[in-house]
């Protein structure tokens, strides 16, 4: 049979905003070459036209699947050039938000995942609990999707407000409880030895995160390079071992039970009170330069800035986790896969085309 080429996105709902086009022979695919590119956002640069308080809401779109996740990675960053320490309690709401941010995104990953096999319940049920995490966000921040830099240099821009304690907790026991009811047997009959990524070739190929772990590697950033109040924190990294797309579909129910256990501990955090932040865009930023990671939903992210000793950044290069996870994993596991599997093993990566396209 003759080789053809199949285009794989961007109207795909498998792959949104990025395209992969396949060479398929019948019903297997013989070669993907990915074709990111669609959204033109140009962040890096943008970052060097603006003041951090500016950046601390630039941050935000980065991922609009994690915003509190970038705004953390941005913060930090400003704050290490600046030599300017948090208070303690700022910390520990970093953290309880930085972990209810991977809860949502793991759960939009899920439903991206059930989207992408025709399981409609599971997506629907995902996106129904996400919201009420984005609840939280909007009680805390103002917003719901976008925080607006609400994590900024300098620590939060405002204390928690009252009742949020027992917010939590209340959408900590629905989501728990809906953990009980995400397992089906179609997700492993349409998962269950697709997209095989062995333990070696994901360390060659540059896999992070959920998508290292799958394949045996126990290596996550809050562990092995702790940051904010991270060491305070009991919990384990999930491994599995198949490397495979259920794999990695375990990893992230099991971190979304370790995410609620962190929130619960970082709940207990001091009992202090925190004063508003006043932005003060003029405030230059000392001459140096700094590389910063962080472990957000999808894997390492880092964020690179030089500063000039002006009050903007002289330059700001990202480090994304999706952009290998999506050109290099993926162009790897679709060789030789059949083309019914290619939603199934796009979105077992969960990557994020915004946040290659920055």
């Amino acid at each position: 049979m003759a080789e053809y080429e199949l285009p794989f996105g961007p109207v795909h709902p498998g792959s949104s905003n990025f395209s992969v086009m396949l060479t398929v022979d019948g019903e297997t695919v013989k070669k993907a070459k990915a074709n990111p590119g669609y959204l033109h956002r140009g962040f890096e640069k943008l970052m060097e036209y603006r003041t951090p308080v500016q950046n601390a809401v630039l941050s935000d779109r980065l991922c609009i699947l994690e915003p509190l996740a970038w705004n953390l990675v941005h913060a930090e960053g400003v704050e290490e050039l600046r030599g300017v320490e948090i208070p303690e309690k700022a910390e520990y709401i970093r953290v309880l938000l930085a972990e209810l941010s991977r809860i949502q995104s793991h759960m939009i990953w899920y439903g991206a995942l059930c989207m992408g096999l025709g399981f409609g319940t599971g997506f629907q049920l995902a996106f129904a609990h996400r919201d009420y995490i984005l609840d939280i966000f909007e009680m805390i921040t103002g917003g719901r999707v976008y925080p607006a830099g609400y994590i900024c240099p300098g620590g939060v821009r405002k204390d928690l407000p009252d009742g949020v304690e027992s917010k939590v907790i209340e959408v900590l026991d629905k989501i728990g409880d809906l953990l009980q009811r995400l397992e089906n047997p179609a997700m492993e009959a349409r998962l269950r030895g697709v997209g095989v990524l062995e333990r070696d070739d994901a360390v060659r190929l540059g896999a992070t995160g959920p998508v290292l772990r799958a394949s045996g590697k126990a290596a996550d950033v809050r562990k092995d390079d702790p940051y904010e109040v991270y060491d305070r924190f009991d919990f384990e990294v999930p491994t599995e071992e198949a490397g495979d797309a259920y794999a990695r579909y375990t990893i992230g129910i099991r971190e979304i039970e370790q995410s609620m256990k962190i929130v619960r501990q970082a709940l207990e955090m001091p009992n202090t009170k925190l004063d508003p932040i006043v932005p003060k865009g003029a405030d230059k930023i000392p001459a140096g330069e700094v590389y910063i990671r962080n472990e957000i939903a999808r894997g390492e992210a880092g964020m690179y800035m030089l500063a000039d000793g002006t009050n903007k950044p002289y330059r700001c290069k990202i480090r994304g986790p999706s952009l290998l996870h999506a050109i290099t994993v993926l162009e790897y596991l679709l060789q030789d896969c059949q083309v019914a599997d290619v939603p199934a093993i796009y979105w077992s990566l969960n990557p994020c085309p915004a946040d290659m396209d920055r």
